[in-house]
């Protein structure tokens, strides 16, 4: 680039863990990202007990959308300047870590851990327990149905 008159910036020479830390926050960033854009196109998911409602008029979308673009062009430079490597999830992998992430959550449901709270009302430790029983059984299902022989089992 000699004689070009552009300077181009001399990135500093990163450590395994920083590089690691930074493609960490970044990639995080990215994710962040998709879920933005996702958004700005209209997604609005529906379901039993959660609901996302889409608000977002559609100059909000455009902008979200631009800015998206450019960030995405920042961190393009970013991963090729520091020589950042991306990450790649996984659906199988990303279910299976999930449920046993939800595992512990759903036991908690349990009347006996309710208690914690304070005393049951009568009859709700019978309705509740088998309830949350089945949703357990559900949950290793879906987990069993994402396991390599390699990852185990939920529960």
């Amino acid at each position: 680039m000699r004689g070009s008159g552009v300077k181009k910036k001399r990135v500093p020479q990163l450590g395994e863990n920083h590089r690691r830390g930074i493609a960490t926050t970044l990639t995080l960033l990215d994710e962040a990202l998709c879920e933005f854009e996702q958004w700005a196109g209209g997604r609005e998911l529906r379901s039993v007990l959660y609901e996302e409602r889409n608000t977002l008029s559609p100059e909000q979308r455009a902008k979200i959308l631009a800015e998206v673009a450019q960030m995405r062009e920042r961190l393009r430079k970013l991963r090729d300047a520091l020589g950042l490597e991306g990450s790649v999830r996984d659906a199988a992998t990303a279910i299976w870590g999930q449920c046993s992430g939800l595992w512990e959550h759903l036991v908690e449901l349990e009347a006996k851990h309710l208690r914690r709270y304070g005393e049951l009302p009568p009859g709700l430790a019978r309705y509740l327990d088998p309830q949350v029983a089945a949703l357990l059984l559900h949950l290793r299902q879906i987990s069993r149905s994402c396991s390599s022989p390699s990852q185990g089992e939920v529960g």
